[in-house]
């Protein structure tokens, strides 16, 4: 067992990581509503950017350059808190990333320093409080180099009008810093600008990164490597000064050196602000800001109380400590975190369905945003940031159920005529887009009656270029739960003729799929005349995960089928999950497309893709397998039994993408953070083990417990009241039903009212 190098403190809202090597930089991401982001490392660099409302991106730094660099003026050592990027040791270092903010600390040689980095709520920057004491006997005389660098970019321009062609760096002095001023033409709002100041007074600086890293031959940019350049700075090492150099067109940043001189057991704060802005004024004005000691204290007091108050409207409780650690604020902060950093149709609205259950209305705002990226005829762009147009199946399909879920957790039915935008002009109500998403995907139907693949569906990877009519069972099946939860709504509202419509294209579908597409063990991936894709018969890869898992989540098997298909998905069980398809490919397939191409074992080719393993915890759920739900959600939780991080190389704390089973890269993560994972592992947990569904006549609960439960807790607001439910289970249950008691009142059936009444209400829940 690999020794722990990390820990969680604060109710699991902090984690402490305690070597500064991980196998991987182990990242925080810490943002406001104004769309400026920080991703932090546990060395403290990372990228940083803003994204307006209109998804225009403006990334600052290039390759995350932001670094602090320390130097004893006596004999010119020289370190940095977090070890990198100079890889010089240092003693005591602890990196703790918490929800709000991320904080590094260490020691060397008697100098203790404390970097403290987070987003203010207001404005567009970035705030760095630094804190450094002597704790030697003796005066230390020190100089602090705080250094960046300016990209800004991140929109389309016409050829040959890349942004640093537009790009020069200013020293100020009433901002005390770097200023980077941009004149793009086409740049499509203001804040294309920025800036790097300090509280301290500055001693020098530099404008141009050649003059601070060291000129190297005929090089135009930064290297991406966060140790190249930037680790072994010539004005650092050589015991130099800035060079008071200022820059345009080409590797323009900010370096900012402060001389200071501590006495035995002195101790100073400086704070830095990194940011974008419109105007020089407005930089000058959020330094000054920043300057002053108590205004910063009071704004990263409110910062972080912001944060814990925004996922405040949902926790957890269960007997398994790690599933409580990660599983409350850390996984709705990286469901959180996936609209700032997603603009897809298909992604956005999966999270967005999960952000139902805590951010109701950042919920409604994220759905009817995607609907306005739907054209008339029912399909939508893949993404608008950025616009990408290529024609994929599914997003229909993410339509109509997203607005069904929302519908569930408001009971607001004069939504669906809020009257919203299409992407390519014109305009109607909620209801007639999710008709067009259903007309589409009628339409859609190929000459098996399943709907046609196009491009690709859920799967990007999918893509069956040989056969342009092939169909896809996964979004056939996806339809298929469609057409079931839409027609319930359509009751609701008293449209008994298109819910009747709509079951009897659910029964047609059914009928097509089980007829087609059934392989008498499993359901194919992809019908093609060139080549049946998940077949025992396909060549390279037999059996697909997807399509068994939709597959009983649609109810789509009967009751013979039903026993083949779990059957079929137990067998592909890893040990860090489910593979997406098995055996890999093992040679390219036009057939199959681009997942053939990877090794095998990588990625869709046969890796473990957490997001569909994710789709089979509720698979489990929906029929009564809370055992096997709950071991499926430990096989893909970060720092799992079996792939801790310290192999997988992915943060202790959020859910990756994939785990690589090919033996040269095997148990390692590809990315972490921005994975649709998130979304479906929370409700993995809250609506399928615990159980807590939303309906439109309420509050459903129906636990799947695993049998080794006891109890378990959960807070959740719904419709202007707040529920604390308490499952128990006395007996170590499995599939149990529930007996539920509200407010000390026995409860008839299972749907707990909506009592809008803003009071917290206790509700009971006994496993019989």
């Amino acid at each position: 067992m690999s020794k722990k190098i990390h820990e969680f403190i604060n109710d699991g809202n902090s984690c402490v990581i305690k070597d500064s090597k991980p196998p991987r930089y182990w990242y925080n991401y810490l943002w406001n509503e104004n769309g400026f982001l920080a991703q932090v490392s546990q060395i403290g660099h990372g990228r940083s950017y803003y994204l307006n409302e209109k998804a225009d991106m403006c990334m600052i730094n290039n390759n995350d350059a932001r670094y602090l660099y320390f130097r004893d003026e006596e004999d010119m050592s020289c370190w940095n808190i977090g070890e990198g990027p100079l890889n010089e040791s240092v003693e005591n270092y602890r990196c703790e990333h918490s929800i709000a903010y991320s904080e590094l600390s260490s020691d060397r040689a008697g100098i203790h320093a404390s970097l403290k980095l987070f987003v203010p709520q207001d404005g567009y920057n970035e705030v760095w409080k630094l804190t450094i004491r002597n704790d030697s006997d003796r005066e230390r005389r020190l100089s602090i180099f705080s250094a960046v660098t300016f990209e800004l970019e991140g929109f389309q321009y016409p050829r040959y009008y890349e942004m640093y062609r537009c790009l020069e760096t200013f020293y100020d002095e009433k901002l005390n810093g770097i200023y980077c001023q941009s004149s793009h033409p086409f740049a499509p709002h203001k804040r294309y600008n920025g800036y790097l100041a300090c509280s301290e007074k500055v001693y020098a600086y530099d404008g141009d990164m050649a003059k601070f890293c060291g000129a190297a031959s005929a090089i135009t940019r930064l290297d991406a490597s966060a140790f190249a350049l930037f680790q072994r700075p010539d004005v650092v090492v050589k015991g130099m000064d800035c060079t008071n150099s200022l820059s345009a067109l080409l590797i323009v940043g900010g370096a900012l050196q402060n001389k200071i001189v501590l006495a035995p057991g002195e101790e100073k704060v400086i704070s830095y602000v990194f940011g974008v802005s419109e105007s020089l004024e407005e930089a000058r004005e959020v330094s000054a800001k920043y300057a002053d000691a108590k205004t910063l204290e009071k704004e990263f007091k409110r910062t972080v109380e912001y944060n814990h108050d925004k996922y405040s409207s949902l926790s957890v409780h269960t007997p398994d400590e790690k599933i409580n650690n990660v599983m409350n604020n850390w996984v709705r902060k990286q469901i959180d975190c996936c609209i700032v950093g997603k603009k897809g149709v298909r992604d956005n609205l999966q999270i967005a369905v999960a952000l139902l259950n805590y951010r109701q209305q950042k919920a409604k705002e994220e759905i009817i945003e995607c609907l306005r990226h739907q054209f008339c005829d029912g399909h939508t762009v893949l993404t608008w940031y950025p616009y990408d147009d290529t024609r994929y199946s599914d997003q229909p399909f993410w339509i109509i159920w997203a607005v069904c879920e929302l519908i569930k957790e408001t009971g607001d039915y004069t939504l669906l005529e809020q009257v919203i935008e299409y992407q390519d002009g014109g305009e109607d109500t909620m209801l007639a887009h999710v008709k067009a998403a259903v007309n589409r995907l009628i339409a859609d139907k190929g000459k098996n009656g399943l709907v046609k693949i196009y491009f690709a569906d859920w799967n990007d990877a999918l893509n069956i270029t040989t056969d342009p009519e092939a169909e896809s069972v996964m979004l056939s099946h996806q339809f298929c739960l469609a057409l079931r939860e839409l027609s319930v709504l359509m009751r609701k509202i008293g449209d008994e003729d298109y819910a009747a419509f709509l079951d009897r294209e659910y029964e047609t579908l059914r009928e097509s799929i089980n007829d087609k597409a059934w392989d008498g063990e499993w359901y194919m991936r992809a019908l093609s005349d060139v080549e049946n894709i998940g077949s025992k018969d396909s060549t390279g890869s037999k059996i697909y995960l997807n399509a068994q898992t939709w597959a009983v989540l649609a109810g789509v098997p009967d009751e013979e089928k039903l026993p083949k298909v779990i059957e079929a998905i137990d067998s592909m069980e890893h040990d860090f999950g489910y593979p997406l398809n098995m055996p890999p490919y093992t040679e390219y397939s036009p057939n199959v497309g681009r997942m053939a191409g990877m090794l095998p074992g990588l990625f869709e080719n046969g890796g473990v893709y957490c997001h569909a393993t994710s789709f089979k915890i509720l698979m489990d759920c929906e029929i009564g397998r809370g055992d096997e739900a709950v071991r499926t959600l430990k096989k893909i939780m970060p720092d799992s039994d079996l792939n801790p991080s310290t192999n997988s190389g992915a943060e202790p704390y959020v859910f990756t993408n994939c785990y690589s089973a090919h033996p040269k890269y095997y148990g390692k993560s590809y990315q972490s953070w921005t994975t649709g994972t998130s979304a479906w592992a929370m409700r993995g947990l809250c609506e399928g083990m615990l159980g807590v569904k939303r309906d439109y006549d309420g509050l459903k609960i129906a636990p799947c417990f695993p049998s080794h439960w006891d109890k378990a807790e959960m807070t959740r607001e719904f419709r202007g009241a707040k529920y604390h439910i308490t499952i128990e289970n006395p007996q170590y249950l499995a599939n149990a039903a529930a007996v539920i008691w509200v407010d000390g009142r026995k409860l008839d059936g299972n749907v707990v009212p909506a009592f809008g009444d803003g009071n917290m209400h206790e509700i009971g829940v006994l496993l019989v």
